[in-house]
């Protein structure tokens, strides 16, 4: 299953890991397309979420494939019941999903961008001064929708 990421001028794609987190990849894949905006993660190093929250999966699901660190290109689903935040993110650098005091979270790591991960790095360090960015999250080969997200 392969996925777009369009985010302002830059589209990158990538492929969701079907053999290693095969629900929280497939209920992904169901969800799309997603179009919503930037969030640059607060605790967790080079990262950003979506702002919307989008519920994959039951409150008692396990995390599949547990994300440790993370680097430029690594895709995840926080299912944060108890906070209330339930994102899929993306690094664009050294990063780890974290709590406030750098408690590591849960968080199933589930896809991986493999194409344009240089020009998508760059325009993602400039959202934590620039501030959110509309994101399109689909299925690659779709078209990209031109109108706000």
């Amino acid at each position: 299953m392969r996925i777009r990421v369009a985010l302002a001028d830059v589209i990158a794609e990538g492929e969701l890991f079907e053999d290693r987190a095969r629900i929280t990849a497939r209920a992904l894949w169901e969800r799309l397309p997603i179009r919503d905006r930037t969030i640059q993660a607060r605790w967790s190093g080079d990262a950003w979420r979506i702002e919307g929250n989008y519920e994959l999966l039951d409150k008692d699901a396990p995390v599949e494939n547990p994300a440790g660190r993370l680097s430029a290109g690594d895709i995840i689903y926080y299912p944060g019941y108890k906070s209330g935040l339930l994102k899929v993110a993306i690094a664009y650098g050294q990063s780890q999903w974290l709590a406030p005091f750098l408690e590591p979270l849960p968080v199933t790591y589930l896809g991986k961008l493999d194409t344009n991960v240089d020009a998508f790095v760059e325009r993602c360090q400039r959202i934590i001064f620039e501030g959110p960015l509309d994101v399109q999250i689909t299925r690659a080969g779709a078209a990209v929708d031109d109108s706000s997200a």
